[in-house]
């Protein structure tokens, strides 16, 4: 089973975009960009495949659609979307088909890590260079998850969270390129699958996600240098599957975002 994300966001350039997902009726294509400064959401191109549990990834300009789902089956497929031309192109795909897969550019790479193939979860992690169109298998993770967060802090990849083939993980790695190597590091509080992820101020932040038992609306925060996770409060809503992006606005310019919908946006 893959595991599926409602939508992903990622911020570029002082907006937020929503790609991808499933509306409760039929999987989306559509694009959407919200603007802090005028509060307001906008259409944007489509990619070529609609599809859910995609990961968003900005590098050097262009941002990435990474893998996804269907209700047929998992996706290695990886568009790029040009922000001046508003326009997606197809790129390399993966090795390896990844539904509900995490991703961040780290470097002058774009990293696949985990997910599900449509069988299982999967330890696996490739990146993407640009420069070449190709996609290139890394060390594995210790531990097989899909529906994880993934995010980046001091030159080092952070997976959090997600589920393996059958419940919901509080285990953390972290992965040096330098050294080439991922090393295990202190544990969530709680079992995070589907837990949204993000870096502010040199914490990585989990929020929500599922235990096993019920929808989470906690959030914690991870402080490298003491090796250790805190709770740090909550949002409004329990949710998982939920995306997360860090926005380089002043807070008193994001204004009752999604206000009147069931679109909910939380600031911390």
């Amino acid at each position: 089973m893959c595991f599926c994300a409602v939508h992903d966001k990622k911020i570029h350039m002082g907006v937020v975009y929503a790609v991808g997902g499933h509306d409760g009726s039929e999987h989306l294509g559509n694009m959407e960009m919200f603007d802090p400064l005028t509060n307001k959401w906008m259409m944007k191109a489509s990619m070529n495949t609609k599809r859910r549990g995609i990961a968003l990834a900005a590098l050097g300009g262009p941002i990435y659609a990474i893998g996804g789902l269907d209700d047929n089956s998992c996706f290695n497929d990886v568009e790029r979307y040009d922000i001046e031309s508003d326009r997606w192109s197809a790129v390399a795909p993966m090795n390896t088909p990844r539904g509900g897969v995490g991703s961040v550019a780290l470097g002058s790479y774009v990293y696949a890590v985990g997910g599900n193939d449509g069988v299982a979860s999967l330890s696996s992690v490739e990146r993407f260079d640009p420069h070449l169109n190709k996609w290139t298998e890394v060390k594995e993770m210790g531990q097989r998850r899909a529906g994880n967060g993934v995010s980046k802090l001091n030159g080092c990849l952070y997976v959090v969270g997600g589920f393996d083939d059958n419940s919901p993980l509080s285990s953390v790695e972290r992965f040096d390129p330098r050294m080439h190597r991922w090393e295990y590091v202190s544990e969530l509080t709680t079992p995070r699958g589907g837990v949204g992820v993000a870096t502010v101020m040199g914490r990585v932040f989990a929020v929500g996600g599922h235990n096993g038992n019920i929808y989470l609306n906690t959030v914690e925060a991870f402080e490298p240098r003491m090796n250790r996770w805190e709770l740090v409060g909550s949002v409004s809503h329990c949710r998982a599957g939920a995306g997360v992006a860090v926005c380089s606005s002043h807070i008193s310019q994001i204004r009752d975002v999604g206000q009147g919908s069931s679109n909910v946006v939380n600031c911390m």
